[in-house]
């Protein structure tokens, strides 16, 4: 019996060192599809980005802050066609029109 619970005592001890061995990194995704919520997102970025060139062309006064816009757009449709993280409100703020005062 002594011998038996030691066995299992020695058997549980390597498991619990030898599973973080076995373990995935984390927030590594196996697949190399973007996922559908980003080709969304990257679509409505490019059409914020072509509706500010747009602005800038039809003969606005301040047509260098439509282009800046449309810069900033573009800088952030590769960020997240590259992986990194992006902010929501960062997402929010460049689908928003430009706003000239």
């Amino acid at each position: 019996m002594k011998k038996t619970s030691s066995i299992l005592s020695v058997a549980a001890i390597a498991i619990t060192l030898a599973t973080p061995a076995f373990a995935a990194s984390p927030g590594v995704s196996r697949s190399y599809v973007q996922p559908q919520a980003d080709q969304t997102t990257i679509a409505e970025l490019q059409d914020a980005s072509d509706a500010a060139k747009r602005d800038a062309l039809e003969g606005n006064k301040n047509n260098l802050e439509f282009r800046r816009k449309s810069y900033e757009v573009d800088q952030l449709i590769e960020r997240v066609k590259s992986g990194q993280h992006v902010d929501p409100a960062e997402l929010d703020k460049a689908l928003e029109p430009a706003h000239v005062w």
